[in-house]
């Protein structure tokens, strides 16, 4: 119901534009001029089984998509939220339209590559091919290690092994420069040898999505490639140590470090930790498992929901501080006025997780309450809005609808609530991109499985 209100607002005042304004329905900001909220909704549409409206957006896609526009577009949000949307299409309907697109598409965005250090440029003229720093003068994590499922799946179903060399060298090319240590900063230099430029440590925004890669790259190929799970325990393990703490109120949470200094801030970002813990739990290899794990994963994700639950508007700020020696009701608030809720996902995300393993109707719960406080404060004749402050009841709406709305944040909570999540997506079959697009897992025999994989 959400996701056709949503979709009908954007299809009547904004259709082909990237985004739509939901308070006043105008188009939105601009991302690359690419139809973004068709291309991030595609999957969405296919799983909720709005084929309608899935087969409207087809359509779209094939007569009207083009990838010229002629300014600078972020490199990472144009590959997962567009690359990632079409070849999810694909993935999930088999049509070849999609994967079409998606190689058209992917050919412009190899071009932000830097062929000396191996990264991708943070900006890229999808006309010209002319990549550029963005706002930062290096590189961050998150950018250069979020692309690779994408890239890679590419390969796998075009037979053309030069998208996941791309990505898969950028991925080696922090590993590089990790060497070992398992937790890393989020600045890496822009030329010259891998190395880190910062010592800011998070696992949200600009660190985040790296690690959840590392799990899920190694997923994607069968658990045919070590390197990558090898990875992803050294980084689980320092985080285990240096960062999870649990206030004396019964909270737990990631922390962040900066110059070896902890600082107790959690962005909402982070919520996704939660899933990704009980995912890898119950998908690795059961002697890779650490058993603190999945209670950790439980943890993260009380707390996600707390930080809802809390608020007077039952929606959660940006990022929160903790207070580890606050008793329950004071070891949580919001941080630095990071109060507004941009309907990110990351939360209902580890929900989902947490339901898909366990079954445990709590997590349906906390997913029905965080539902009704996106119906009773966020929906508007349009679709729905971000909010200014959580902690203000009514509400003020900031008249933004992220594409990722309709992409992650109604997915996951659609995936909790049906009967049975596993006849919808098995998790055993798909592995789901980090911007909510499952692709499907390359299953080959245990001989060679790379070189089958890659194409080659």
């Amino acid at each position: 119901n959400a996701a056709i209100h949503a979709w009908k607002g954007y299809r009547e005042r904004a259709w082909g534009k990237d985004e739509m304004k939901p308070v006043s329905g105008a188009p939105g900001r601009v991302w690359g001029n690419t139809g973004l909220q068709i291309l991030d909704a595609l999957s969405t549409l296919w799983i909720m089984d709005l084929k309608e409206q899935f087969d409207e957006a087809a359509d779209w896609v094939s007569q009207s998509l083009k990838f010229d526009h002629p300014a600078p577009v972020s490199f990472f949000e144009i590959t997962i939220r567009a690359l990632g949307g079409l070849l999810s299409a694909h993935a999930l309907s088999g049509r070849p339209i999609f994967l079409q697109k998606a190689r058209e598409l992917g050919d412009k965005l190899l071009k932000a590559f830097n062929g000396q250090t191996g990264f991708p440029f943070t900006q890229l003229n999808l006309r010209t091919g002319e990549g550029k720093k963005g706002w930062y003068s290096g590189v961050v994590l998150a950018e250069a290690g979020t692309v690779q499922l994408e890239f890679r799946y590419l390969s796998q179903q075009s037979n053309d092994p030069k998208y996941a060399a791309a990505g898969d060298r950028a991925m080696r090319q922090i590993l590089q420069a990790e060497n070992g240590q398992g937790l890393v900063p989020w600045g890496l230099a822009s030329s010259g040898p891998p190395r880190f430029t910062n010592s800011h440590i998070t696992f949200g925004a600009m660190g985040d999505s790296y690690y959840e890669y590392l799990l899920k790259m190694y997923l994607q190929t069968d658990r045919s490639e070590p390197e990558w799970i090898n990875a992803w325990r050294r980084a689980m393990d320092k985080m285990m140590s240096r960062l999870i703490f649990t206030s004396k109120g019964g909270l737990t949470y990631i922390a962040e470090e900066k110059n070896s200094r902890t600082d107790h801030k959690m962005d909402h970002l982070a919520c996704f930790v939660g899933g990704m813990l009980i995912y890898g739990s119950r998908q690795i290899n059961p002697e890779d498992v650490d058993s603190r794990w999945e209670q950790t994963a439980a943890g993260i994700t009380e707390t996600c929901y707390e930080m809802y639950h809390r608020q007077p508007s039952h929606l959660a700020p940006e990022a929160s501080r903790f207070n580890p020696q606050g008793v329950r009701g004071q070891d949580m608030s919001v941080w630095n006025n990071a109060g507004q809720y941009l309907l990110r996902p990351e939360a209902a995300e580890a929900i989902f997780y947490m339901f898909y393993y366990t079954g445990d109707p709590k997590y349906r719960r906390w997913a029905g309450e965080i539902m009704e406080a996106i119906e009773k404060n966020c929906r508007t004749t349009h679709g729905y809005s971000a909010v200014t402050d959580v902690r203000r009841s009514p509400v003020t709406l900031r008249n933004e609808m992220e594409t990722f709305f309709l992409a992650e944040t109604l997915k996951y909570l659609y995936l909790t609530f049906v009967p049975n999540p596993r006849t919808v997506l098995n998790l055993d079959d798909f592995v789901i991109t980090t911007e909510a697009h499952p692709l499907r897992i390359a299953k080959v025999g245990k001989a060679n499985r790379q070189q089958r994989f890659l194409g080659k």
